[in-house]
């Protein structure tokens, strides 16, 4: 059933009714997602049976997400007019930032699926001096002295700098063990934990240890202290290495052990049997329930009666970031962008701490960059506590 409303909602969102700029009196706000409707359609054919694919989920469960929020901001009847555009069209990036409205747009949401596509639009916001909001992707894509870039997802830099900080606050005094594997992406999160380490006035005196993907809690073990709490820091983002972590640490009984993961591990299922008892910690921009739990509740029996199930975080995302900086752009007397990015008066779910990012020589900004992380606590799968 889900399937067939967003096969119908996507032919829909194929023939826009408006194509014309001047035709829009309100502030436009143009959403580029790579909904690759050319992939999911053949002559106005779903062609995916009751399937969605891998590919496209996340993309069109953001698209639903800003769906939501139009209607929240028809509802308090906000003068904007949102211009979701896909930024596959024709197989090219270029091809959707020639549509009009989104170059007449006060400002863009972009939801890049990789770094290539991130640079193109960041390139066209500078150029036609629109804002751009990166709403997804956690990485800067190299992208230098543009002032109009906002990257919402804090880059896995600024994440392992937030989860130093975290265990330095909460568990200095316990037993602390770094843990990763061989990969390129392992070097960078180590050699960042490491950064952060060398620029504390007090560094956490670790352990470090690398493990094969093979890996048993037998190897563990003799890291592991009974005396004292075992603090295990995994830097890795392959949800099987994590799986596995999470797995061996749960077995070890004897010990008590906090697992403090990457913000990709909440990907995993911990309330299988095999994870009894884990203590997972790991750090997210991201807060639903627990931001603002009276609307998350609205938005959930809202959503159910649409799609048959619960909003996932990327539905979240779309609803939050649309309908936030919708209000702000409307709303706002201010002109100064990181300030109107930040405020308060416009918060859904997350409080937003934007912060100019230059490389420390220059006080030319490179971009902004959201530094709010919150480090969120899970036993057996249930959220117990966020810090």
């Amino acid at each position: 059933m889900a399937v067939l409303i967003l096969a119908a909602m996507c032919l829909a969102f194929a023939s826009p009714a408006q194509d014309n700029a001047a035709a829009v009196p309100k502030p436009i706000i143009s959403v580029l997602l790579p909904l690759q409707l050319d992939s999911l359609f053949e002559l106005d054919k779903y062609r995916f049976g009751n399937n969605i694919p891998r590919f496209a989920l996340p993309y069109l469960e953001f698209y639903n997400g800003v769906q939501l929020a139009v209607d929240s901001l028809r509802k308090e009847g906000l003068p904007v007019h949102i211009n979701i555009v896909d930024s596959r069209e024709l197989g090219s990036m270029q091809v959707a930032l020639t549509n009009p409205l989104v170059r007449q747009s006060k400002l863009l949401i972009g939801v890049a699926a990789n770094v290539n596509e991130l640079r193109q639009m960041a390139e066209f916001a500078k150029t036609k001096r629109i804002p751009l909001l990166s709403a997804t992707l956690p990485n800067d894509g190299g992208i230098k002295y543009n002032n109009l870039l906002y990257v919402l997802n804090p880059t896995m830099r600024t994440q392992c700098e937030a989860l130093y900080g975290y265990v330095l606050a909460q568990h200095s005094k316990d037993n602390v063990i770094l843990l990763t594997r061989k990969g390129t992406i392992e070097g960078y999160l180590k050699s960042w934990l490491e950064a952060a380490g060398a620029k504390s006035v007090r560094p956490i005196r670790w352990k470090t240890s690398m493990l094969t993907d093979s890996f048993s809690v037998a190897q563990l073990l003799p890291l592991l202290d009974s005396t004292r709490q075992n603090v295990l820091i995994g830097a890795s983002m392959d949800l099987s290495f994590a799986g596995r972590l999470a797995q061996q640490v749960a077995g070890a009984k004897r010990y008590k052990c906090t697992l403090v993961g990457m913000p990709n591990w909440d990907e995993l299922s911990l309330n299988k049997a095999e994870y009894k008892g884990l203590e997972l910690v790991f750090g997210t921009a991201f807060l639903s329930s627990s931001g603002n739990l009276d609307l998350y509740t609205r938005l959930s029996k809202q959503y159910s009666q649409l799609q048959n199930s619960k909003p996932s975080d990327m539905v979240l995302r779309g609803f939050e970031t649309t309908l936030r900086y919708a209000r702000a752009i409307v709303l706002a007397d201010s002109s100064e962008l990181p300030v109107l990015f930040n405020s308060r008066a416009y918060r859904v779910f997350n409080d937003f701490n934007f912060q100019p990012m230059t490389d420390g020589t220059e006080s030319q900004v490179h971009y902004f960059e959201n530094r709010k992380v919150h480090f969120l606590k899970l036993v057996d799968g249930q959220l117990k506590g966020v810090y």
